[in-house]
């Protein structure tokens, strides 16, 4: 009875140590087969879905494109696969340094849309930093982070004063007051075209281009309105 009892113990033990060195093999296979690769013509995509995989065995997830949905990715290859018995097409695409494979299924073609949000916040900084280089910065801080108040923000800072009057220091207050103008100006009109851009764009060069003088401050003082009434009114359409 004794030994009949051992011998069942010893029975279960091998099939125990037995068992996962049978199964292993099994499962550590790929169930991703590479059927075909190939180059396409480069295309922009953007997504929201799915994942960005190191290789098209898709073994290694690299990003997730949830993260990059205002990312443009430019697909420069295309690979079939088989996935559990199942066919589908991966693109490879690129954004910079970052590349990977993902199902072709998650990409829509074009380019991502903005980041509104991003670039509004990314804007507020830019044109705060032109800001504080005026010589009347410290009163006209925009309420909040918004075109519409820096556009007020504009007319307020560089409206028209009369440097001989107003001013201890006429000609350096001038000159701060131009190239921070034209700073705040480099920072939106990215954002501008056609006429509005050609309009703007020679106000900028005509007051950057004045040479600065105590004969010709009031010249300098009215250009300078000009320019901000024009710039402060195209902020102000901006979302």
């Amino acid at each position: 009875m004794k030994k009949l009892f051992k011998a069942s113990i010893i029975t279960a033990l091998s099939f125990v140590l037995v068992a996962p060195s049978l199964t292993t093999p099994a499962s550590a296979k790929s169930k991703v087969k590479v059927i075909s690769t190939s180059k396409v013509a480069h295309k922009t995509y953007h997504g929201k879905h799915g994942n960005i995989y190191s290789s098209a065995k898709l073994t290694h997830r690299k990003y997730k494109m949830s993260k990059y949905r205002y990312t443009t990715w430019t697909a420069t290859k295309k690979a079939v696969i088989k996935n559990h018995g199942k066919k589908a097409t991966l693109a490879y695409i690129k954004s910079g340094k970052k590349a990977g494979w993902i199902y072709k299924k998650y990409l829509t073609a074009g380019k991502a849309p903005i980041n509104k949000q991003k670039r509004l916040n990314n804007t507020y900084s830019a044109y705060m930093k032109a800001l504080m280089q005026s010589s009347a910065s410290s009163r006209n801080t925009p309420y909040s982070k918004s075109y519409y108040d820096m556009s007020d923000s504009i007319n307020g800072t560089w409206e028209v004063i009369d440097y001989n009057y107003w001013r201890d220091t006429p000609l350096t207050d001038a000159a701060k007051d131009r190239k921070s103008l034209v700073k705040a100006y480099d920072v939106f009109k990215g954002r501008f075209s056609g006429a509005l851009r050609s309009n703007l764009d020679a106000m900028d060069k005509q007051v950057n281009d004045m040479q600065i003088s105590s004969d010709n401050l009031d010249q300098v003082s009215a250009n300078i309105n000009t320019f901000a009434q024009a710039l402060a009114d195209a902020v102000r359409d901006l979302d």
